[in-house]
């Protein structure tokens, strides 16, 4: 069964919970919280953005996503677009959104990021492969690549609120 990707803040917190309620007094995440983190394989290791000399064998994510991603990942081998992505650069991460309070969907264990060095935040010279971008989006994933001020390493299970 196909799962609809939640839009805005209500569904959002329909979906994968509200991590704002889980926040320690230290401002890191409660263990509940977490436990709901798993893991999903990637096909091939990829190297790890920040540091090229290590791989990356699988990406962390809300539980809810695993077997969507499991299918994204899946096509992507596939269709030969998984040589294309280059670097893993981040998925489930405790923190909020830049320059905001609200928490960043990578809190919410629904955000990716991929190939980092060629599409960051703000570049409009981004060159993510289209076949990447066309098999998220087939999956129910938003690219940021997208937006006004283009973050195109970004895929995101969710609209932005």
């Amino acid at each position: 069964m196909k799962v609809q990707a939640p839009r805005g803040y209500d569904e959002l917190v329909q979906f994968y919970g509200d991590p704002g309620l889980w926040t320690r007094d230290d401002g890191t995440a409660h263990p509940a919280w977490e436990s709901q983190m798993v893991t999903v394989m990637f096909p091939t290791p990829l190297p790890l953005g920040w540091d090229k000399t290590k791989r990356a064998t699988r990406a962390r994510v809300h539980n809810k996503l695993a077997d969507n991603l499991e299918i994204v990942f899946a096509q992507l081998l596939d269709e030969g677009a998984w040589l294309r992505v280059k670097t893993y650069d981040g998925g489930y991460t405790w923190r909020s959104k830049r320059g905001s309070k609200k928490m960043s969907l990578h809190a919410f264990g629904g955000a990716l990021d991929f190939n980092a060095a060629t599409n960051g935040l703000g570049n409009h010279d981004f060159d993510m492969p289209r076949q990447v971008v066309s098999v998220f989006r087939r999956n129910g994933w938003t690219w940021g690549g997208q937006w006004r001020r283009p973050d195109a390493m970004h895929f995101q299970f969710g609209r932005a609120y």
